[in-house]
């Protein structure tokens, strides 16, 4: 049998894996996976030695296979180069919390908040720090921005209760505790740091609630841990090597193409796509590097293998039929839209790229009209109420038209677009 040659970066193991040829039993395919990720990220750091962000890739891969004190080195180099990389300073943050060494830590933190936005990780790894350390009012200090995010996590909020703990303050650490379970109502720890609130606050019959509820998590814990013990495709976290893994190939995949090495890029967008098929950002980049170099056939190719490899992934059958829509092949598109609907009935995705295929087309107005419809029964936004507001004058139904974009102007009142097209249809100039 002819062999397969290696694709960039490839160990003869992971070879294997991306080939399909032969399957691996879990563990071997982790392994594989790992290797993969450290090759590919090696040869982008010897092919641009004076690039920052390859180091930082190199760093990150070693990183993900275990291998702190070889990350470590390479993201140093990375910010010998560029010392604004924050997320080269977060990566060594954690680094060093396993190493103990908090002080470091505190400093990397920081380091890491002046070079870049404020993040949940970097914030809640400072504030554990400086628990730690016993500078309790700091790490408070720290906590209450992490909290103050936009999105917030649990992991703040539950330490942020453990801070007001250390502090003293059981009140404000029962709020926080609470708060975390309200954003991850089975956070263990949480729910044994209210029973402990609550019993400083004299609170006994909460404290007993807390406790038993905690017991009980505690067990469903346990059970977790042992089944994971028991299960070979999770006890290698396979899925989680696939996702970190494909990270590292997008990555290669992003530096290959500012450096204009085309070929390398769609290896290695294609390879990130595949190993992560719910990953919509992967798709994105593929579909774009194609649209860009106006390749939109042989992009259509790539989605077409995609689909054969992953059948039941819909983000694939989604991009293909987007770029038959710019091929403007309708039955095609039609097709795989129509196959997102049925992969993934409750998503609205799959029938507003069918609304607006038939609007574009100018074809099936009914049908747009009733799909639609189901659109913003499944996901209302101001976007979608346009859609369907559009699908109703398609129609000639003005009136189902007006109070769709209404309610769109409702959500979305600032839009110029909604606005004026409120203004025709209330003008009778509909399109």
């Amino acid at each position: 049998m002819q062999s397969v040659p290696l694709a960039v970066g490839q160990t003869p193991l992971a070879q294997r894996v991306s080939s399909g040829l032969v399957p691996l039993r879990p563990e071997a395919e982790a392994t594989a996976l790992k290797q993969e990720a450290v090759a590919v990220a090696g040869q982008v750091a010897e092919a641009y030695p004076n690039d920052a962000l390859a180091y930082a890739l190199l760093g990150s891969a070693y990183y993900n296979t275990g291998q702190s004190d070889e990350a470590a080195k390479h993201l140093k180099r990375c910010l010998e180069l560029r010392p604004d990389q924050a997320e080269a300073y977060g990566i060594l943050a954690r680094i060093t919390y396993e190493k103990g060494e908090l002080d470091e830590v505190v400093r990397l933190c920081q380091e890491a908040l002046k070079r870049g936005p404020a993040t949940p990780e970097v914030l809640n790894r400072l504030g554990r720090a400086l628990l730690d350390l016993g500078e309790t009012e700091a790490a408070v200090r720290t906590l209450q921005q992490a909290v103050r995010l936009p999105k917030p996590t649990s992991e703040s909020c539950y330490l942020l209760g453990q801070a007001h703990m250390q502090s003293g303050d059981f009140a404000q650490a029962k709020e926080g505790f609470l708060r975390a379970i309200g954003l991850l109502p089975d956070h263990t720890q949480a729910y044994f740091g209210l029973s402990t609130a609550c019993l400083r606050l004299g609170q006994t019959e909460e404290a007993g609630r807390f406790r038993e509820q905690f017991l009980k998590l505690e067990a469903v814990d346990r059970q977790d841990l042992t089944d994971r013990s028991a299960r070979e495709d999770t006890l290698t976290g396979l899925p989680m090597v696939r996702e970190t893994v494909a990270r590292t190939l997008f990555g290669a995949a992003q530096i290959y193409s500012v450096h204009e090495e085309a070929g390398k890029a769609a290896q290695f967008f294609r390879r990130s796509a595949a190993l992560d098929p719910d990953n919509m950002g992967y798709r994105s980049a593929l579909e774009a590097f194609y649209v860009q170099r106006k390749e939109i056939a042989e992009g259509m190719k790539v989605f077409q293998q995609l689909t054969a490899e992953q059948p039941q992934a819909t983000l694939n059958h989604l991009f293909l039929g987007r770029l038959h829509g710019r091929l403007e092949q309708f039955e095609a598109a039609e097709r795989c839209y129509q196959r997102v609907k049925e992969l993934a009935p409750g998503w609205a995705e799959g029938y507003r790229a069918l609304v607006e295929l038939y609007l574009r087309a100018n074809r099936k107005p009914d049908q747009a009209r009733v799909l639609a419809g189901k659109v913003v029964e499944l996901e209302p936004s101001g976007p979608h109420y346009y859609l369907l507001a559009v699908a109703c004058s398609r129609t000639n139904d003005r009136t189902g038209a007006i109070e769709a974009v209404k309610k769109s102007l409702a959500l979305s009142p600032d839009e110029a677009k909604y606005q004026q097209f409120f203004q025709q249809l209330k003008d009778k100039e509909v399109p």
